[in-house]
């Protein structure tokens, strides 16, 4: 994970949060859920809300911009499980935005169409099928950051995200962004107010601020209504340049009228269809200091050119460990260069409390084989010029002391592909089986020279 959330030093577009934009050139009312690359606005079971918003909307939104499509089947959606059960401990439980798109950056999303679904099957699965496995390196985070939305300025900034990105280009119209949010849930009935007759958007509902205790739950903000507005300290005016909560000063947080557009995952019938207005105002608040701020994130397409294909079962994920390491001498008994695939390590990038879960490999009460495929692209990518050459490819597989029933490796193979994704060949391991726990189960291929 990146320093305070931000791994944008990664992203190939312009960076982003600094630029002030001109504010005569934003539109009063920008709302990206009703483009066509905006996916169906879902309703979650447990607590994958995290994932709703940053990978089966917001993921799913970008990825249909940069390929020019819609969101319109289940080929150009993406699923929220996928990412989900890669931290959720095997269990329900909650996760932040950004645990999916680091599992996109480090791995990838599936579509809809090769997972199988969007949510709400077993718990803590793990697809089984190399084919899945593959297509998700294909779509890809390349960098994201949260940045805070307390300011006026700041404000106008996310204002010019949502419009245009603010990258304005002459003769054309770029599609807007979309931000993450992490809303706080608890009693959001002494918060939420019906705008009242004879107002702009009479008998829409929106949120004053976020509720005022309760857990933290992820939503996604689609756009901006400067119009939107309510008399919250009950003076008759609908204001934003006095000072409405007594501190002596006017600031963003005193501000009546101006409103995020924000989709939630609890069905396309709460709040009349699924979206709800929330004060500019509401992002500053100091008791909630995680909705003080807005997740965005660049997404591309991705090639790899070399795979590892392998079937393990394995009574305990959280305990497995794999390296993977490559040398450009053959007879090398040590890799030059070295990875360790967070999804085959425990996903340590998430802390103890995000774990895999202390499952089988293929979830919870499943202790079949899981067929998988990890991207040797990166360990390529470490070769830099030599990557043509003759090498050895060695794998390291054990387990921590908590793996107290040996796992096994029933079969292992080296993909090779061209830059349009097609399969160059496939070269299985000399050792296709072994057992290994705390002692380590070690393969190795020889590569012969790439022309």
């Amino acid at each position: 994970m990146g320093k305070d959330y931000n791994t944008w030093q990664d992203a190939k577009g312009p960076d982003v949060s600094q630029k002030t934009p001109e504010l005569g050139r934003l539109p009063a009312r920008v709302d990206n859920s009703e483009r066509p690359e905006f996916p169906p606005i879902y309703k979650q079971r447990g607590g994958a809300c995290g994932q709703f918003a940053s990978v089966a909307s917001i993921f799913t939104y970008e990825m249909n911009v940069i390929n020019g499509t819609r969101a319109d089947s289940d080929a150009t959606r993406f699923p929220a499980d996928f990412s989900w059960n890669m931290m959720n401990e095997g269990k329900d439980q909650g996760s932040e935005a950004y645990h999916g798109w680091e599992v996109a950056k480090r791995h990838g999303i599936p579509t809809v169409k090769s997972f199988g679904y969007v949510h709400g099957q077993k718990i803590g699965k793990w697809p089984n099928g190399y084919a899945i496995w593959r297509e998700a390196m294909e779509y890809r985070v390349t960098g994201y950051r949260y940045t805070p939305a307390v300011t006026v300025a700041q404000l106008h900034e996310a204002r010019g995200w949502l419009f245009d990105r603010n990258q304005p280009q002459p003769g054309k119209k770029t599609a807007g962004g979309l931000f993450a949010l992490d809303g706080r849930m608890g009693s959001l009935n002494k918060v939420t107010r019906t705008i009242p007759e004879g107002q702009y958007l009479a008998g829409e509902e929106a949120w004053m601020r976020w509720g005022p205790d309760g857990y933290g739950h992820g939503i996604t903000c689609v756009g901006y209504d400067d119009q939107v507005g309510f008399d919250v300290n009950g003076d008759g005016k609908i204001t934003n340049d006095l000072d409405t909560n007594g501190d002596g000063q006017v600031t963003l947080a005193d501000w009546e009228r101006g409103a995020y557009i924000v989709v939630n995952s609890w069905g396309e019938k709460w709040s009349k269809d699924g979206k709800i207005y929330l004060l500019y105002s509401a992002m500053v608040d100091p008791t909630w200091e995680r909705g003080n701020y807005l997740g965005r994130v660049e997404v591309c397409r991705a090639m790899p050119r070399a795979t590892l294909k392998l079937t393990l079962s394995c009574e305990n994920r959280a305990a497995l460990r794999v390296s993977i390491g490559i040398s450009t001498d053959p007879n090398a008994t040590q890799p030059q260069h070295e990875i360790e695939p967070q999804v085959l390590n425990g996903w340590p990038l998430f802390g103890k409390k995000r774990s895999v879960g202390e499952v089988p490999l293929a979830g919870p009460d499943d202790p079949a084989p899981l067929e998988m495929g990890v991207d040797l692209t990166p360990l390529w990518d470490k070769l830099g010029a030599d990557a043509q050459k003759a090498a050895r490819l060695m794998v390291k597989f054990h387990g921590t002391d908590a793996l107290k029933t040996p796992a096994q490796l029933h079969a292992c193979s080296l993909r090779r592909y061209d830059a349009q994704g097609q399969l160059l060949n496939e070269t299985p391991f000399p050792t296709q089986e072994g057992t290994f726990a705390v002692t380590p189960l070690m393969i190795d291929l020889a590569i012969p020279t790439s022309r």
